[in-house]
């Protein structure tokens, strides 16, 4: 596994680890974070995804690669050049010492994202997405390098026959996150506002100013048409599951699949339970002058092919975000995120 370290990659190795498997957690070197995979029993090499030699190293006999290392927004800052090396390199170090062991890895994971997607049309997504619902020609580096990532599992599915399967993550909860989510916030709305010039959104600045006492309350943002900000997110534990599910199954080989919870949350049923549990104020907001978040997938797909069925609804994910905030405690690990963890 590469990006064992991060908070995905820690709790779907503990969770292999417990059905039985035995994991070799790829770090780079001198990761702070390598001890908590011996703490759940893996075993740790380490080594960087930029070099090919250091990746067909690691990756001798083992049968199953879950690549999840990446260079990432929330994990930086990291340069143009970073990102083709770590993601486009990397990825094609993966994929081609795989080619090499052929026969030998019986199936390989690779973890891409919907930052790859064109999410935010000026009016929203009128229709529930699928895999193939939206372009994907996102210019961040983020988000156009896993897009060539998964051009490269293409092309190895479709020449070289590997076995790979592309999960796409949404926006991803970890414990105690749900409460502390930015786009709920007045400060967040104001900061994205400042500094743009169109007709529209000055004025909707200096209506959220209006709004603004000091105290930072959450906000329920609403279009330029009064609709309620609508956002399909994942739980790390339905993570844990997905990939419990589809390892070995020959279904999924050459698939792209999109996961997600079981249903999104719009902004208006999320910020006043959110507000009441962190006793804060709420207001309301039209964001004209801005794209709105407006969009939920189709998960028939991963249903299908490997019996996917997410557990974790956004309530239940802010009930365990209450109870780890509450007592320090949550039935997911903790991590940090490293510089090789991929949180997409």
């Amino acid at each position: 596994m590469t990006g064992a370290t991060g908070r995905i990659g820690a709790n779907v190795g503990r969770r292999l680890i417990q059905n039985g498997h035995s994991l070799l957690g790829f770090t780079v070197p001198g990761d702070s974070q390598a001890s908590k995979l011996a703490e759940i029993g893996a075993d740790v090499v380490e080594g960087r995804l930029e070099s090919l030699d250091d990746i067909r190293s690691a990756m001798s006999g083992v049968d199953a690669v879950l690549h999840l290392g990446a260079a990432f927004q929330a994990g930086g800052p990291f340069t143009p050049r970073q990102y083709m090396q770590i993601n486009v390199q990397g990825t094609f170090n993966v994929f081609e010492a795989a080619r090499e062991r052929a026969g030998a890895i019986k199936h390989i994971v690779f973890s891409s994202t919907d930052a790859t997607l064109d999410k935010y049309p000026p009016d929203g997504n009128p229709e529930v997405l699928n895999e193939r619902s939206l372009t994907q020609t996102q210019t961040d580096w983020y988000g156009f390098t896993k897009i060539v990532g998964e051009r490269l599992a293409d092309r190895y599915v479709r020449a070289d026959g590997l076995p790979i399967t592309v999960f796409r993550f949404p926006w991803v909860w970890g414990a105690g996150e749900f409460l502390d989510f930015p786009h709920f916030r007045l400060s967040f709305f104001l900061n994205s506002f400042r500094g743009n010039s169109h007709p529209s959104a000055r004025k909707t600045l200096a209506t959220l100013e209006s709004l603004d006492a000091g105290d930072d309350p959450l906000v329920i943002a609403l279009d330029a048409n009064g609709r309620t900000w609508k956002k399909h997110t994942l739980d790390v534990r339905d993570i844990v599951q997905a990939f419990e599910r589809v390892l070995g199954v020959q279904q999924a080989f050459g698939g792209v699949y999109q996961l997600g919870g079981p249903e999104p949350f719009t902004w208006r049923e999320a910020v006043p339970v959110v507000a009441e549990a962190l006793d804060r104020r709420v207001v309301e907001a039209r964001m004209a002058g801005m794209p709105p978040t407006f969009y939920e997938f189709d998960l028939s797909a991963a249903r299908r092919d490997f019996g996917f069925e997410p557990q974790f609804h956004w309530r239940s994910t802010l009930a365990e975000a209450l109870r780890f905030v509450r007592s320090g405690r949550g039935d997911i690990v903790p991590t940090e995120v490293s510089g090789c963890g991929s949180i997409d």
